[in-house]
């Protein structure tokens, strides 16, 4: 499995230049995820194959407007080095990051963005920032 970073929201084109440019230097493809895609599982947005994802499609997305990050194949230790390289390039925080795992990978993009809205603000307080 290749490592992917799932984009979701990422409308600051700087922010989305900069992930990019990380993940061409560390060999990471990269997949904006549409609203339409949202109720697909994450583990298919990932590593699936197109045709695998029509029957997900959806002509009326719910959704959320907040910017997401998903890091799927990753180890603990590449995943750690593309963090740092956001840092390095002054990326915008993005509060609601997570890594694909067993248990999430049958998840869809609103249930993740659920958990970790909650997980985030029972730390931090309100998500208000936007990338």
């Amino acid at each position: 499995m290749r490592e992917t970073v799932l984009l979701y929201n990422i409308d600051d084109k700087k922010a989305r230049s900069a992930i990019q440019v990380i993940a061409v230097q560390m060999k990471v493809r990269v997949r904006a995820v549409s609203p339409s895609q949202y109720r697909m599982p994450l583990g298919l947005l990932a590593f699936g194959q197109a045709d695998d994802q029509k029957e997900y499609l959806t002509e009326d997305p719910a959704g959320f407007d907040d910017a997401m990050l998903v890091f799927a194949g990753f180890s603990g230790g590449r995943l750690n080095e593309f963090l740092s390289q956001m840092a390095k390039k002054r990326v915008p925080k993005i509060d609601l990051k997570a890594s694909l795992t067993e248990h999430n990978a049958v998840w869809d993009s609103v249930s993740l963005h659920d958990e970790l809205v909650k997980e985030h603000a029972s730390l931090h307080g309100d998500v208000s920032d936007k990338a």
